[in-house]
């Protein structure tokens, strides 16, 4: 029996239905068939995929309405199963969950890290083999603040960043948010593997009238695990399933000097300051700002930060300063000025003529999304494009919430492929496009061809078709992963019931092709990414309307680690 590693995902409480059956767990090692011909015994274990350990009272759903516990040593048995296809799902509070028991919240995670996976798939009849089932075990982090004026360090603020691939590109995202206990003790839990940082909000003593500069200000900075300002000096914590990593940190207690801002060109609309270190990220300490005077102030510590001012209305309206504190009061001067919106224009390059009276006006949606390239920034955006294929074109705008540096990011319209994305003549595939504050940046061009090819194949022996009959039904998922630069998103597909394959719509070029028994998270644009892959799978080139045959091999588990 094949085994299947799946991704660590955030499992959900253990819910049972009361519409669903309870059946004893028969401490069956596997499952067989019923002399009076009333259905068939599936029965398995559920183990934990780190250690091989058995998990019991694991929440096992098989079908629409059947449900049970895992006995102590991790096995399940239903009786009376009618012979065909059924789903399969596992909950447990603490491990991964797949399927509809698989419940649940998401937190901050990407939906493929975090969510339940996929429901597997088993086939029942006579024969019936013994089934396995590995969840991975959830991490912690945990730490511990330590206030260098032995004060209680209590209720401070615990941000964690889990690093992710956004539309195959790595980026630092905000996942959790705890707060310390009255010791100063805190904990995160129900994490999975991967790697994080951990910063702490800054917090200032008693009173802050950031207006009185006579009377000195204290506090605590924000830090970065293990006690830096700088988010790129931060320690990164690798978390392995099922482990908990430590993060204690002390803060030292610092005098803040006051910050005075003149501000310009703030309308009298809903406004918000933010402070951000040297990353981009808010460190939470307050600006109070004076719409009469036009003034902001605030008491930060010593080190290099920015100002973000914002303005909401019809139009947006946003500013930025850099400043330094150097152990004495500053004075900073920002300009709040609209954020213009961007110019799109689409340009088909067709090589063949749409066949009208086959497919008259094909048209889909192109998206193209503009994606923060710096770690903590925000203010991307997406749009969606109406597009017909023959048509001459269509020019729009795309608005973003805050300037500075984008990758662009497109999804093909259903026909044909985007085969460039440019501005000023710079390939946003290969160059972040750079808004500036107050400045209008070139037209986006987007160049749709329908010169696409495709790939198609099969898998061998791994395929479900080859599975030879009862028990669980492989699962497995087909990346072609590309060799070239691009902003398209990652081509995949699952893999068909008769063992075959098909992804459409490519653009021409060199693809690696791989398929995997559990869902991936693949870096390709990057050279550190294409290497984790380097060996693996097939290369094939696409020609123009051209077809590239394969045949793989699954590969098991996480292939890139």
């Amino acid at each position: 029996m094949r085994r299947v590693l799946l991704k660590a995902t955030a499992g959900p409480a253990l819910c049972l239905s009361a519409l669903m059956a309870f059946a004893p767990g028969s401490g069956a090692a596997h499952a067989q068939d019923l002399s009076d011909g009333s259905g068939y015994t599936v029965a398995g274990t559920v183990v934990n995929a780190s250690t091989g350990q058995p998990i019991a009272r694991a929440e096992v759903v098989l079908g629409n309405d059947r449900a049970q516990l895992t006995e102590g040593d991790g096995t399940f048995s239903f009786d009376h199963v009618p012979r065909g296809s059924m789903a399969l799902s596992i909950a447990k509070p603490g491990y991964t969950g797949f399927g509809r028991a698989g419940g649940g919240t998401t937190r901050g995670f990407p939906s493929r890290i975090a969510g339940p996976g996929a429901a597997r798939r088993i086939l029942v009849g006579p024969e019936m083999p013994p089934l396995t089932f590995q969840l991975m075990p959830l991490g912690a982090i945990a730490g511990h603040l330590t206030l260098s004026t032995a004060d209680p360090a209590d209720d401070i603020r615990i941000g964690l960043f889990y690093r992710e691939l956004q539309e195959g590109r790595p980026r630092w995202s905000l996942v959790d948010i705890e707060k310390t206990r009255s010791d100063g003790s805190w904990r995160a839990s129900g994490l999975p593997a991967g790697r994080y940082l951990v910063q702490t909000d800054a917090s200032i003593d008693g009173p802050n009238d950031p207006e009185n500069s006579l009377v000195p200000v204290f506090g605590f900075p924000a830090l970065y695990y293990p006690g830096v300002t700088d988010p790129g000096s931060a320690g990164v914590l690798i978390l392995k399933p099922g482990q908990q990593a430590q993060a204690d940190m002390t803060l030292v207690r610092q005098r803040f000097f006051p910050v005075t801002i003149a501000v310009e060109g703030m309308p009298d609309t809903p406004t918000s300051f933010e402070i951000a270190d040297a990353g981009g990220r808010s460190t939470g300490l307050p600006v109070h700002y004076d719409a009469r005077t036009g003034i902001a102030r605030a008491n930060v510590p010593n080190g290099s930060w920015t100002l973000l001012a914002r303005a909401f209305g019809q139009t947006m309206r946003f500013g930025r300063a850099d400043f330094q504190v150097a152990s004495a009061p500053v004075s900073v001067a920002v300009t709040v000025a609209p954020i213009p919106p961007i110019e799109v224009n689409v340009n088909h390059d067709f090589t063949t003529a749409a066949d009208s009276s086959q497919q008259p006006g094909r048209w889909g949606w192109m998206n193209l999304t503009l994606l923060p390239a710096d770690d903590f920034a925000a203010g991307g955006a997406v749009r969606s494009i109406h597009t017909e294929e023959g048509s001459n074109g269509t020019r729009l705008e795309i608005g973003i919430s805050q300037p500075g540096r984008f990758w662009a990011s497109t999804v093909n319209p259903g026909f044909g492929y985007v085969a460039s994305v440019t501005s000023g003549g710079t390939d946003l595939a290969t160059t972040p496009l750079t808004v500036a504050p107050g400045t209008q940046p070139a037209t986006i061009e987007v160049t749709l061809r329908n010169d696409s090819g495709t790939i198609a194949g099969r898998v061998d022996s791994a395929s479900p078709g080859a599975s030879g009959g009862p028990g669980e039904q492989p699962q497995v998922w087909i990346y072609a992963i590309p060799l070239f630069p691009t902003t398209g998103s990652l081509p995949e597909a699952p893999l068909q019931d008769n063992g075959q394959f098909s992804l459409g719509d490519l653009a021409p070029g060199q693809y690696r092709v791989v398929a995997c028994d559990a869902q991936q998270e693949i870096d390709f644009h990057t050279q550190e990414g294409l290497a984790a892959w380097a060996g693996l799978g097939q290369v094939v080139t696409v020609d123009p309307n051209g077809t590239a045959n394969v045949e793989l091999t699954v590969i098991h588990g996480d292939a890139s680690e």
